[in-house]
């Protein structure tokens, strides 16, 4: 049986990592019998990340490796898309993965009124009075990368504002079709949602995850993609 290496439950997800949630929802799609392992430190895996999963071929890394593995194993995950469709769905792929997850970073590191409630989520497995001191340099390396590629930089009308031209075509599209590609979830909504869902399940005080409660139409789209991938 094959086993994802995940991090942990986390903000009643699957996973704290939106990836691991990716990873989860192509292995429960390709059929493919699994199990999850848990695990907080990635230090000794490929990258020094996960998800890691383990198979008979050795460790596949990375969630785009995870895919490349069962896609070569026989999964289709655009399977009714021709050329120009698979296109797009790429493009989704990585405005999910290098831009919403940038806005995800920046609303877990470095928004200090949600810090607290994330850092007790994140590092819960350390007792109380050491989590700030342990936690502190992981949150200011994650800062130091938010501020070196800008995101960091900009106000919170300035981010909500770029947030916002992404949301507005996401939620265009899920008006109009179940899915971002059409009848059928693809791997674009296998992207796209595990981050709007870490979004809006992060912190009731975020700023991030009150825009997305109120919107209707990407609630009921998210609502869609995980009743049609439900978790263990």
């Amino acid at each position: 049986m094959l086993s994802l290496l995940t991090f942990p439950k986390g903000f009643g997800l699957f996973s704290m990592s939106p990836f691991c949630i990716k990873a989860a929802m192509m292995l429960e799609l390709s059929g493919q019998p699994w199990q999850r392992s848990d695990m907080l430190d990635p230090t000794e895996m490929p990258h020094r990340k996960l998800p890691v999963l383990e198979t008979p071929d050795g460790r596949i890394a990375d969630s785009d490796g995870i895919r490349d593995w069962l896609e070569g194993q026989g999964a289709d995950f655009d399977a009714d898309l021709d050329s120009a469709a698979r296109a797009h769905a790429r493009a989704w792929v990585r405005l999910a993965e290098y831009h919403l997850g940038l806005h995800l970073l920046q609303m877990r590191w470095n928004d200090d009124a949600v810090w607290p409630e994330v850092r007790d989520q994140i590092f819960q497995p350390v007792p109380e009075p050491m989590r700030e001191e342990i936690s502190a340099p992981v949150r200011k390396e994650v800062q130091a990368g938010l501020h070196w590629q800008g995101l960091a930089r900009f106000t919170e009308a300035e981010r909500m504002h770029r947030l916002e031209q992404d949301l507005e075509p996401i939620a265009a599209l899920a008006s109009e079709r179940p899915f971002l590609m059409g009848e059928r979830i693809t791997s674009a909504d296998m992207s796209v949602a595990p981050f709007l869902i870490s979004m809006l399940h992060t912190s009731d005080g975020s700023v991030v995850s009150k825009r997305l409660r109120d919107y209707k139409i990407l609630c009921a789209y998210l609502s869609r993609v995980s009743e049609t991938v439900p978790l263990p």
